[in-house]
């Protein structure tokens, strides 16, 4: 089953929450290769030719002033290379969709793709997201379609999934994939910062683990985390295990 969604021995890596450092290289005039946050990805694509798929809020408040995409300087000369693909993610850190009525939710990623179009192109987008708190918002999946959406990713918990049928749940977790009300779900398997820390070994078994049941890794982490050594670290490991040791593809964001 996992074949319908990705190549066997792939995997997928993205950051959630991302805004700030948006904002930082507009604010500040910083080329977005030199900034702290930017340049650890394009390192891994010039290392291990990783693709990032960025997740990002519609607004923030920075520093007592509330800040929006629309502020956001055109970066599409950039990003031209393809490492770096944009989705929407939410409208802020305090509002995931599942608390928004679904024409709410349709109006905010409609935002936040307009900004996207405007200041990355229609080059680097991201078919598979994940929304905040794991929104599972197959409501609007028609709607996703159409924004070239294909896959939302599912929460890394036990829990399996908050809202889809508790049956469906069960499979999602034993599996890790599953088509609901035509849209596909796939489960996240790892956040960088859980692994960090833990030995080179205990790592690689449990990615073992992952690709015998699916045949493939979903592996994220945030934007703010990226500010921390012991991240940067376990991150650098994980691509280095997931390209030269494990062998894996990298698939498109």
């Amino acid at each position: 089953m996992s074949k319908i969604y990705f190549l066997n021995n792939s995997f997928h890596f993205s950051v959630d929450d991302v805004f700030e450092s948006l904002i930082d290289i507009t604010d500040n005039k910083i080329p977005i290769k030199k900034h702290y946050f930017f340049k650890v990805l394009y390192k891994l694509w010039k290392k291990y030719k990783i693709k990032t798929g960025l997740h990002v809020f519609y607004q923030a408040k920075i520093k007592g002033k509330l800040r929006t995409l629309k502020e956001i300087k055109v970066i599409k000369k950039e990003i031209k290379e393809g490492w770096i693909y944009f989705g929407a993610h939410g409208l802020d850190v305090q509002t995931p969709p599942y608390t928004q009525k679904t024409t709410t939710q349709k109006k905010i990623i409609n935002n936040i793709y307009k900004e996207i179009y405007r200041f990355a192109g229609k080059r680097f987008l991201c078919k598979k997201i994940r929304l905040h708190h794991y929104s599972e918002s197959y409501e609007i999946s028609n709607f996703l379609r159409n924004k070239k959406i294909n896959t939302l990713f599912s929460t890394d918990r036990k829990v399996g999934a908050h809202k889809i049928p508790k049956n469906l749940a069960i499979q999602l977790l034993k599996k890790g994939v599953l088509i609901y009300k035509k849209l596909k779900f796939i489960r996240t398997d790892y956040r960088i910062e859980f692994l960090a820390k833990k030995p080179v070994g205990e790592m690689i078994n449990k990615f073992y683990k992952t690709l015998k049941n699916k045949g493939f890794i979903i592996i994220y982490s945030h934007e703010y985390e990226f500010k921390k050594k012991v991240i940067l670290n376990t991150l650098n490991e994980t691509m280095n295990i997931f390209t030269n040791k494990l062998k894996l593809k990298n698939i498109h964001p």
